[in-house]
């Protein structure tokens, strides 16, 4: 190692003689190496001494006590070895004590009694998001986080551009997430101020717009996402926020909370500053090639590039030809400008931290504010979304390897539900809001909302979540169309009878009064009820071919009435290699800029184009009452028509279907998981009438039975209970929870585990386990117990198999206790269990 690149840590330095110090090769460390220390005392001298070097961590553990005689020879530095594999917590300090006697380089004596101290990070090994997070977003005191680790909760948060470590978190071992790094900049019309309402900027826009209609000054934005001079400081800001925090390894980077082009999903005609049109004008140009294509598609005359502007949302509306080009395209542009600055966002931190996840919370539903996740999937490798017309199976489908976290707000049995619920629709985490601190109580005992919560939490994290995350998510091929130039037109159709009241609307209603996003989801809960997965296939995609390249089998339109030719085109091609094509309301009677075509692009295959009867669009609302079988059995005749059945079904003691419960398949190399949850509506109390503000159809428990395609040997995973090599099972489903089944070809016969049956403190135990099982990535959860039987959380944790085998390293500390030491695994899959001894000396 050369001596140049050597970093002096001198934190906490002390010494007798000046210019003691212990030297490293960085400031942060990666585990997986031995490196070379230096302790470098004062001047050159020869003689003999004695160094004795302490290695200690933020978890209070003596990692290391060691002592080294020495013999200089005109010498002033002492190389010694640091195993970090040994390292369990991120925060460490090494201390030395050199104690000398001999002679300085002119032979007088040199006696030396020397401290020197360094602190160092070892840097968290796992940045692949394998195992289930949970959050905690408010700051309990450091104190009370053995308690809330005691409930699961493995994480925090920390307000990025402050400067960490957050001693809160990390001297408890935990890591954090960077918070609202930039939300001034992605967040500026709805982010918090401590004296005025968090959209206030926004309201000030529409008064402007109240006052003068005809002014474009409301629809300036400030800052704008093309203003170079903002973009400049939000860069080097990123950049400076992920080189404090990159030694640390966040669990991700935040860039922006509930941000967008104004308010949330709100609509408006942001943004007509000088910096977005010329930016815009640029990208119109790439897009037609020519002003005269521009002209001839918006219908304009514009006589040069520069006097190129499009219309507001108030000037589409008075249109009467059915032309919104000059509209939509500045809202497609929108959200390809607010795209564009996230990416470059992700880019600023990912040129310091090049694995990071980078994403914002808060996310929107898909619509207006830049929500188009078409673009968003493709900026960013992170979303903590509020789960809202599809957005969560919208990113699954797009982005299946992103990291996607919600966050938990309440208690009860239907927060448990929703937990669960999202755990099944690929989240990998949690945040948890407690800003009643309801986990713990100011004694340190765990509170209502903690206790209730730390059940299921404990559950998920005790490797049912990383199962989960390890297996590989099973779909019918069914395609859902997500077109955001259809979402613009009919929002505009929609919208144009009551011209300028569109501004006053608030992204509530913009939710609440949505048939084009309730559609949709009547989608999503008619093919759950039926027992079938789907996956949405974007605009982008569809016109790339991946209705072939996926081998779909059934596309479905809903209100797909913006296409572009090459969409059009592609369903065609579908229909035309035997596809099924379902649709809704107009499909292709408008192109992809909203301007309306003498006849349907779909014209010539309309024949082919299957339509529900009765009313799709209040399906998620009509199975609350019982009212949703003329469209169910419709649905159904035509799926099973066209061979789209569930592989596991699932009926009721009668043998009938059910609806209202969600049939989740997963793939593990042999093993099936098969996971079954009740299905009740998501935010139900915005569905209008009283009579369907109720989920109470839903909230009993059912007796079921789940038949498979063919014999396997059943477990239950939940329970650990098995059964011999049938086809179907029965079993009662809890209305707030799971039931989870694994299908195995084959039984599994236990675990292998070996440990050394002793070891003394400070040494390394080397640890395997291993089954026989045909799952491609099994799951053992590992619990490490004291002599006193207390679970030591961070020697526990759950480890992943290559063909059936795993293993982990035990660092016992210098001052861990003596004794007997207990080591229990437990196969996630099937629940085996072994249990092995290590006498502690």
């Amino acid at each position: 190692m050369h001596r140049a690149r050597l970093v002096t840590l001198l934190s906490l330095l002390s010494a007798v003689a000046v210019g003691a110090e212990i030297v490293l090769p960085a400031p942060d460390l990666e585990r997986d190496q031995t490196v070379t220390a230096v302790y470098r005392t004062g001047g050159l001298a020869t003689g003999k001494g004695t160094l004795e070097i302490s290695w200690s961590d933020a978890l209070g553990r003596v990692v290391e006590n060691r002592k080294l005689r020495v013999e200089l020879s005109d010498e002033n530095e002492i190389h010694f070895s640091l195993d970090l594999r040994r390292a369990v917590a991120m925060e460490n300090t090494l201390s030395a004590h050199f104690t000398f006697e001999g002679v300085n380089r002119k032979g007088e004596p040199d006696r030396r009694d020397e401290k020197a101290q360094a602190n160092f990070i070892a840097r968290p090994p796992d940045r692949d998001w394998r195992d289930y997070r949970i959050i905690m977003w408010q700051q309990y005191p450091a104190e009370q986080w053995s308690t809330l680790k005691s409930l699961g909760i493995n994480a925090g948060q920390y307000v990025g551009r402050n400067q960490p470590p957050p001693e809160f978190l990390a001297g408890s071992d935990l890591q954090w997430y960077a918070e609202n790094i930039a939300t001034d900049f992605y967040s500026e019309y709805h982010r918090y101020f401590p004296d005025r309402p968090v959209q206030w900027k926004f309201l000030e826009a529409k008064e402007l717009y109240k006052n003068d209609p005809s002014s474009k000054e409301a629809f300036k934005r400030h800052p704008s996402f093309s203003d170079a001079a903002w973009i400049e400081k939000v860069h080097d800001r990123l950049i400076s926020v992920a080189r404090k925090h990159s030694p640390y390894r966040p669990i991700f980077y935040d860039l922006g909370d509930e941000s967008g082009i104004a308010n949330l999903a709100a609509p408006w005609d942001f943004d007509f500053s000088d910096e977005s049109l010329a930016e815009m004008r640029v990208w119109l140009k790439q897009r037609y090639g020519t002003l005269a294509a521009l002209n001839q598609q918006w219908e304009t005359q514009f006589a040069s590039w520069d006097a190129v502007t499009p219309e507001t949302t108030t000037q589409a509306m008075r249109r009467t030809d059915g032309n919104f080009s000059a509209w939509a395209d500045h809202k497609d542009w929108m959200d390809t400008s607010y795209a564009r600055a996230l990416e470059r966002g992700a880019e600023a931190i990912h040129s310091v931290d090049p694995k990071a996840f980078v994403g914002i919370c808060g996310a929107q539903m898909p619509g207006w504010g830049g929500y188009d996740y078409a673009r968003l999937a493709k900026a960013l490798n992170f979303f903590e979304p509020y789960d809202i017309g599809n957005n969560i199976e919208i990113i699954r489908s797009l982005a299946p390897r992103t990291p996607v976290v919600t966050t938990s707000f309440a208690g009860g049995s239907w927060e448990k539900h929703r937990v669960w619920y999202e755990l099944l629709h690929g989240n990998r985490g949690l945040i948890i809001w407690d800003d009643k601190h309801e986990f713990v109580n100011h004694d340190g005992t765990p509170g209502a909302r903690g206790m209730e919560a730390g059940a299921y939490y404990n559950e998920i994290r005790g490797g049912v979540g990383a199962l989960l995350m390890n297996s590989m998510r099973e779909a019918e091929p069914i395609a859902i169309h997500y077109s955001q130039a259809s979402f613009r037109t009919d929002w505009m159709l929609s919208r144009q009878p009551n011209g300028d009241a569109w501004a006053s609307r608030s992204p509530k209603e913009e939710r609440s009064d949505n048939d084009f996003l309730r559609l949709r989801e009547s989608y999503c809960r008619l093919l759950e009820d039926l027992g079938l997965q789907y996956r949405f296939v974007s605009y982008s995609q569809l016109e790339q071919g991946e209705l072939a390249r996926s081998a779909y089998r059934v596309l479905i339109l809903p209100d797909s009435l913006a296409l572009s030719a090459e969409e059009a085109a592609s369903i065609r091609d579908f229909a035309a290699r035997g596809g099924t094509v379902i649709a809704s309301g107009e499909i292709g009677t408008f192109d992809q800029h909203s301007r309306r075509l003498p006849a349907s692009q779909l014209a010539d295959i309309a024949s082919q184009v299957i339509r529900l009867p009765g009313a799709v669009l209040n399906y998620h609302r009509d199975r609350l009452m019982g009212k949703e079988r003329p469209v169910f059995e419709a649905a159904r005749k035509v799926f099973d028509s066209v061979d789209q059945r569930p592989k596991y079904r699932v009926t009721d003691e009668q043998e009938k279907d059910v609806v209202g419960v969600e049939t989740h398949v997963f793939r593990n190399g042999g093993a099936t998981i098969v996971a079954l949850l009740s299905n009740p509506q998501l935010r139900v109390d915005e569905l209008g009438p009283p009579e369907f503000k109720s989920n109470e159809r839903f909230e009993k428990f059912r007796k079921l039975r789940l038949i498979a395609p063919e014999e396997s040997y059943i477990y239950n995973i939940r329970t650990g209970e098995s059964a011999d090599k049938r086809n179907s099972v029965e079993f009662t489903l809890d209305p707030y929870e799971p039931t989870i089944f694994a299908f195995l070809p084959e039984t599994v016969k236990g675990v292998r585990l070996m440990a050394p049956g002793q070891i003394v403190r400070g040494s390394m135990a080397d640890i395997s386990f291993a089954v026989d099982s045909p799952a491609a990535t099994s799951v053992f959860h590992v619990d490490v117990m004291d002599p006193a039987k207390k679970p030591v959380s961070h020697y526990s944790g759950n480890f992943f198999s290559v063909e059936g085998r795993a293993g982990m390293r035990i660092p016992f500390a210098m001052n861990d206790s003596p004794g007997r030491w207990e080591v229990r695994v437990r196969e996630v899959l099937t629940g085996n269990t072994a249990r092995s001894s290590i006498e502690v000396r």
